[in-house]
């Protein structure tokens, strides 16, 4: 019987023992499962906060992109001063889908606003005139100089003949 006894008491006393034992490692599981849960926190956060300066430097990047912001057009020479105005206009409104493009394009091909109105010819007051580009400075306010040539004989007011 003390044999019976023994074992029931070992028996107690183990099944007691694990109590505890699982009580304290459950407690320390609790600990370790907090601490992962503030850490997946942190993670998602520090994600988030990452993403967050991965946009801003792409905008920041973009933003240091040299555009054009302004075109002026300064005609040095003309026939007289209302067709200056009207090929100064005239110009500007041509080119002013050109504002908001990058820069870098137009230094490494500078011949572009030459290929694009050197000798371009409008019809301004009744007279076809020639304009000849002299000089461009490309730069976020892009200036062009040209020349406005009114054509010899180009009057566009036709007179009926006399029979």
């Amino acid at each position: 019987m003390r044999t019976r006894q023994f074992l029931a008491t070992f028996a107690v006393g183990a099944l007691f023992g694990s109590a505890v034992l699982l009580t304290f490692s459950g407690h320390d599981l609790d600990l370790l499962y907090l601490r992962l849960t503030e850490r997946q926190t942190q993670i998602a956060q520090l994600q988030e906060d990452n993403e967050k300066l991965q946009a801003k430097l792409s905008t920041i990047e973009k933003s240091n992109v040299r555009k054009i912001q302004k075109i002026n057009v300064t005609v040095i020479a003309s026939p007289d001063e209302f067709i200056k105005l009207a090929v100064q206009k005239e110009v500007k409104s041509r080119l002013k889908r050109l504002v908001g493009s990058n820069i870098k394009l137009f230094e490494e091909n500078p011949d572009i606003f030459i290929e694009f109105l050197h000798e371009r010819q409008f019809h301004v007051t009744d007279h076809l005139v020639s304009i000849q580009v002299k000089h461009v400075v490309i730069g976020e306010t892009t200036t062009i100089f040209i020349e406005a040539v009114k054509e010899a004989g180009t009057s566009l007011t036709h007179t009926p003949s006399q029979p």
